[in-house]
């Protein structure tokens, strides 16, 4: 039973991560909507909708949650809530630090007095150094203070890590299996956030096999975790039920088997990609030099100490143990895989690191397969930035490494011969330094009103009932919410023209905005008879496709302009879009013009 003192120093640090970590984020929330997903989201949550694959369910109803905060504007709201879980992930990371070092390098043998609090003092500065470099990581740091899926991923990531570290500590069969139990529960929950956490099944039976194999390959356990594990993943039930309503964001269109499994295999993100070792090289660089900017590059090194502290110490030289192995898991052979077991079982956290970074970094990389080194920058930089964000979970378990080392690297020289404060503000002030202040001028977005400009712009240029085409996800979100969510400009049909490449897009606009696709009903219907195999993966002509989609859009304009009603671009078409018109640049748009019409006059006085 740990002393009061320690339970209020438990208690303390943890408020202090949670409360730095959230404090931070608050001083550099986005007081509004973005770029990127942002607005797709919060209107997909403030209308119980569903944004783009895989739905993001749980996202979406947790967000609908936080939609309904007295405070500010909804958009607020909704990057609130990306601080808020990324701030409760630090706690939980925190907490598991705490627990790893009093599993790991509390000596066996009876400390002093001041050797105990030395080392209790320094455990507790250690976790939340740990906090503090998850939080000011660039990555997670910039994905934290706007609207988007990533905070929830890392409150999930640091969770079941935590799990993971109490379900070791457990001696007694009971509490190991309901622990066991919990993990399979938070791990659904997990899956129904982001697809990516599908790396944590093989990771987490891996080190449960290093801790305890008997456990994990008892049959009965593994049975009695998948119902929980199934509960856990209820919430994608929500995207048939919500895409039933035929809501105002209905991605996908999942209210039958097709569409809904389609949904949660991000299908239209397939793209079958080639790979190459030259390639795969290329993306392990760009990984790389993902990690050396998420914090200053010599902080490195203290992960490398983490690592090799893991590594160094046995079982049998840590904490709680006393020499003794745990007799579940301590091999009975005396052959070479005996002796391995053995080694695995002794230095569980050390192969973990190795598993968890073999599956968040090399095979991730393979498994999205971005290109990187497309031969146009711009390209290859966007695809380096979407890829950026999977990473979250690798740099979470790099903090973890900085923080062990800092406590193995000052135990290791003899803390006493530090003073107490200086020593502690050292390891504060290390991610406060080498993270927060390398970072804040990067990612802060206190004062950003950019997206709201350009969009009040658009929608002041644009006519009465005038059709825009936005040519890519991120000009078309932030209409979205300013359309569905603020009730801006209803009259104005906006259209992403790479989304008209998708039937469900289609079928979404038939549902919401009948009369605009009457307008052009032949030629949607050749594009979808079209377009249908492709999307069966099927056999198809991809120039027939796009000659069909081509055709279609250029009636949607032709039929529109007839009507009298104004067309922009908010970008320059393609020159077999809309050929026959005169562009002319009203700033934030091109709008269409007939073309024997004269260009506006500029008033220059």
């Amino acid at each position: 039973m740990e002393s009061l003192p320690e339970r209020v120093l438990l208690s303390g640090t943890l408020f202090l991560s949670f409360a730095i970590s959230f404090g931070l984020y608050l001083f550099t929330l986005a007081p509004t909507v973005t770029f990127e997903d942002s607005g797709e989201l919060i209107a997909a949550a403030y209308r119980l909708g569903i944004p783009h694959q895989p739905g993001y369910p749980l996202f979406t109803l947790l967000g609908r949650l936080f939609s309904m905060l007295p405070i500010n504007n909804v958009a607020y709201r909704l990057n609130l809530m990306s601080a808020f879980l990324t701030s409760a992930g630090a706690l939980w990371l925190c907490w598991m630090v705490v627990l790893v070092i009093e599993d790991w390098f509390e000596a066996s043998r009876q400390p002093t007095r001041t050797q105990r609090r030395h080392r209790i003092l320094l455990k507790y500065a250690a976790a939340l150094s740990t906090a503090l470099f998850m939080t000011t990581a660039f990555e997670t740091w910039e994905q934290s203070i706007i609207t988007e899926v990533y905070g929830l991923n890392a409150m999930f990531t640091s969770l079941l890590l935590l799990l993971a570290v109490q379900w070791k500590r457990q001696t007694l069969p009971g509490e190991r299996l309901r622990y066991f139990l919990l993990i399979c529960y938070v791990l659904g929950l997990t899956l129904s956030n982001h697809t990516t956490a599908l790396m944590f099944i093989p990771v987490l039976f891996i080190f449960a096999w290093m801790v305890d194999k008997s456990f994990i390959l008892r049959l009965k356990n593994l049975f009695m975790g998948i119902p929980f594990l199934l509960f856990g993943l209820l919430p994608y039930a929500y995207l048939p039920l919500a895409s039933a309503r035929d809501p105002i964001m209905d991605w996908g269109n999942p209210e039958n088997w097709t569409n809904f499994w389609r949904t949660v295999q991000r299908h239209q993100y397939n793209l079958d990609e080639s790979r190459s070792w030259g390639k795969f090289v290329e993306q392990l660089g760009a990984y790389i030099d993902l990690l050396i900017h998420q914090w200053q590059p010599f902080l490195l090194l203290l992960a490398l100490a983490g690592l090799i502290a893991f590594g160094i110490l046995k079982q049998s030289e840590t904490p709680g143990n006393s020499g003794k192995k745990n007799p579940r898991s301590e091999p009975q052979s005396s052959s070479i895989m005996g002796t391995v077991l053995a080694d695995f079982s002794g230095r569980p956290y050390f192969y973990l690191s190795l598993v968890y970074f073999f599956f968040a970094a090399p095979l991730l990389t393979y498994m999205t397969n971005f290109d990187v080194s497309h031969p146009i920058p711009h390209i290859a930089a966007e695809n380096k930035a979407l890829v950026s964000v999977f990473y979250i979970p690798s740099y979470i378990y790099i903090a973890i490494l900085m923080g062990v080392g800092i406590y193995f690297l000052l135990h290791s020289i003899g803390f006493p011969r530090f003073t107490e404060f200086g020593a502690l503000l050292l390891i504060v002030a290390l991610p406060l330094v080498g993270g927060a202040y390398v970072n804040f001028s990067k990612v802060t977005m206190r004062h950003y009103y950019f997206t709201e400009e350009y969009v009040e712009n658009l929608f002041t240029v644009a006519g009465k009932k005038a059709l825009i085409f936005a040519h890519w996800d991120p000009f078309y979100f932030p209409t979205n919410y300013y359309q569905f969510v603020e009730g801006k400009r209803p009259d104005i049909i906006v259209l992403d023209q790479q989304l008209l490449r998708r039937s469900w897009y289609l079928q979404w606009l038939t549902d919401h905005y009948p009369e605009f696709i009457k307008l052009a009903e032949k030629e949607v219907k050749e594009f979808l008879e079209a377009v249908a195999p492709f999307e069966a993966h099927q056999p198809y002509d991809g120039n027939f496709i796009q000659q069909k989609y081509m055709a279609m859009i250029n009636a949607f304009i032709d039929r529109t302009m007839e009507q009298g009603r104004e067309v922009y671009f908010t970008y320059t078409p393609p020159p077999d879009m809309a050929a026959g018109y005169l562009k002319e640049s009203e700033l934030v748009a091109y709008r269409l013009k007939q073309p024997r019409s004269s260009l506006t006059d500029i008033d220059t006085q």
